[in-house]
């Protein structure tokens, strides 16, 4: 087994690492798909329950967690940069169920990236913040533990198993959707 999520803080940032006996492409896939990312993202006690994602610059990713205590949480991030299989990068806010950004969680800068050597990959996850204040707010809440039980989540997928690499097309409007999942017009 990998050792487990180490963390680093940073003034206005968390750096997360972990590693994966598992193909570079294999955990892109798992960072990339709504169906994969349903099964892994947010931890045990707080577990992703609705999820859309257009995958590609400029597209939204948006989401729903419910706790165990029954509270929802919804999130919406846009997406800056992809660079398959390396790197993804987005900004993520609170939002309402429609995907409008609330302002009760300050705007997080992620930057996910992936370095391969043979059969083990590194994920390092970089959480930027405005500031020292937004990052220990964060950290109050959980952030640290619930991202590093996600990525417990995600090691056993990959450790399970998933579907070998597949598209999805969605049609909508006689023509395939943008990266090939269909969003609700609400979220684009």
């Amino acid at each position: 087994m990998i050792a487990a999520t180490t963390v680093t803080r940073l003034p206005q940032a968390l750096i997360l690492t972990r590693r994966f006996t598992a193909p570079r492409e294999k955990v892109f896939r798992a960072l990339s798909r709504p169906e994969h990312l349903r099964r892994w993202w947010g931890p045990p006690s707080c577990p992703v329950v609705d999820c859309t994602v257009d995958f590609r610059p400029g597209g939204i990713w948006h989401y729903r967690l419910r706790s165990t205590d029954g509270q929802e949480h919804w999130m919406r991030a846009v997406y800056r940069d992809i660079v398959p299989p390396e790197r993804i990068s987005w900004v993520e806010n609170s939002s309402d169920e429609h995907g409008a950004v609330t302002t009760a969680l300050a705007p997080t800068v992620t930057t996910l990236t992936l370095a391969a050597t043979g059969n083990i990959t590194l994920l390092t996850a970089e959480l930027r913040y405005h500031s020292t204040t937004d990052r220990d707010a964060a950290i109050a809440r959980g952030v640290e533990r619930g991202f590093g039980a996600a990525l417990d989540e995600l090691n056993g997928l990959l450790g399970r198993g998933m579907p070998a690499a597949y598209t999805t097309t969605a049609v909508r409007d006689g023509s395939p959707s943008q990266g090939g999942i269909d969003v609700p017009d609400h979220l684009r």
